[in-house]
């Protein structure tokens, strides 16, 4: 059957646009008013083979902060003692942002067709993540839909502190680095260039500092559209070496040992993985069904590989924090609390402790990169910019001397 794209008013009187499958375009518009849509313009498109099943997706338009909102909005409607229906009212006129308003919009139209709110976020799953669908199958199946809201709210809350952390901590430095790349660039290819001729008429041996300057400017001038090419042919090499496990491992186990860095990567995964699976243990997910959770939200290939071996130990009869212990990207403590939490059936709490303990190190962490950074980047860039400009100014103050004299 041919698909159509459908502009139209709902009973709530928000303009909806989606695809639907029909036999023709008055099968759509029936279809449509029997879900109480006036329908506004229904267009046939046409979806190749190719296209059929899969899903495009560029960007939602929905941060992690636009979802802490909504949960939050959410939780204290459905505290307040609303229904569903009319808390999706109020969220909808409440969001600024269109692309979430466009989502609830056809979650609070799949609502009113009689759909769970489980399914009808499932619909929508460019916008909200397979943890979120997942937790709220299991609020409505337990009856405690309210609570398990409130649950990720405080999840995703955390989340993204943690995440917003980590990026203000790697800004820094990258701002600086790419500033000294392009005050290194400048110099050598506008100031040191214009000294050639006026250091060639000398007539006298130049310092060591200012040779090595001038044929580093020499060859990055002739060389710029070579070493620029080259640098994108690595980048687009490394793209695709990422698409495949190997590289995926490589990249994921370079995160975590780098310098520095790695430290801040390791917590941060470790963080992600004791608080989704806590979350999800704690609100009734069996053990096998949360570590698949887990495992589809975490994106480093070596948690990935730690959890797949916990899965195995857990369909074998063998602890959860086997799979953990003595892995070189998982530290003594994490695991030793984990094992303390199975022994003692309270595996959920003992993970929340955990990601807790870690929120604590790597704002520590954090704040030892930044006072390690900031005077090391600093240093970088006063070195090379000192050098370029030392490496101009001795021959000038020689032929300086050399006129007064």
């Amino acid at each position: 059957m041919p698909f159509y794209k459908y502009k139209a008013k709902n009973r709530d009187k928000y303009v909806v646009s989606d695809i639907i499958e029909a036999v023709d375009k008055g099968d759509a518009v029936r279809k449509l008013k029997r879900n109480d849509m006036v329908p506004i313009d229904v267009v046939e498109i046409r979806i190749t083979k190719l296209m059929q099943g899969k899903e495009i997706i560029i960007t939602s338009g929905v941060s992690k902060q636009d979802l802490v909102f909504f949960l939050s909005q959410l939780y204290n409607l459905l505290n307040s003692g609303l229904i569903l229906l009319d808390c999706f009212k109020i969220i909808i006129d409440q969001t600024s942002n269109k692309y979430l308003q466009k989502y609830l919009i056809k979650i609070l139209q799949d609502l009113r067709n009689g759909s769970t709110l489980y399914r009808a976020m499932a619909r929508q799953k460019r916008a909200f993540p397979k943890l979120m669908v997942e937790m709220i199958r299991v609020g409505e199946v337990i009856g405690k839909l309210k609570e398990v809201v409130k649950d990720l709210h405080i999840y995703y809350e955390k989340q993204n502190t943690t995440t917003s952390e980590i990026k203000s901590a790697l800004m820094y430095p990258i701002f600086l680095l790419i500033a000294t790349f392009a005050v290194t660039t400048f110099l050598m290819i506008t100031v040191v260039p214009q000294f050639q001729e006026t250091f060639a008429d000398m007539g006298k041996d130049l310092p060591a500092i200012t040779r090595f300057v001038l044929a580093f400017s020499g060859f990055f001038e002739k060389n710029m559209l070579m070493l620029l090419f080259t640098t994108l042919l690595f980048t687009i090499i490394g793209v695709l070496y990422n698409r495949n496990k190997k590289g995926k491992m490589f990249y994921s186990k370079f995160t975590l040992r780098v310098p520095v860095f790695g430290e801040i990567n390791r917590k941060g995964n470790l963080i992600k993985v004791a608080r989704t699976y806590a979350t999800l243990l704690n609100n009734s997910v069996n053990a096998i069904e949360g570590l698949e959770i887990t495992k589809n939200i975490i994106t480093n290939q070596v948690y990935i590989e730690i959890i797949d071996k916990a899965l195995l130990n857990v369909q074998n009869g063998v602890a959860i924090s086997r799979a953990f212990s003595k892995h070189w990207a998982v530290d003594p403590v994490f695991s030793s609390m984990m094992a303390i939490g199975e022994e003692t059936a309270t595996l959920g709490e003992m993970l929340n402790s955990i990601a807790n303990y870690y929120d604590n190190e790597m704002d520590i962490s954090i704040e030892k990169l930044k006072k390690l950074m900031e005077p090391l980047m600093i240093l970088i860039l006063a070195t090379i910019v000192g050098t370029i400009v030392l490496a101009i100014m001795i021959p000038l103050l020689s032929m300086m001397d050399g006129g007064i004299s």
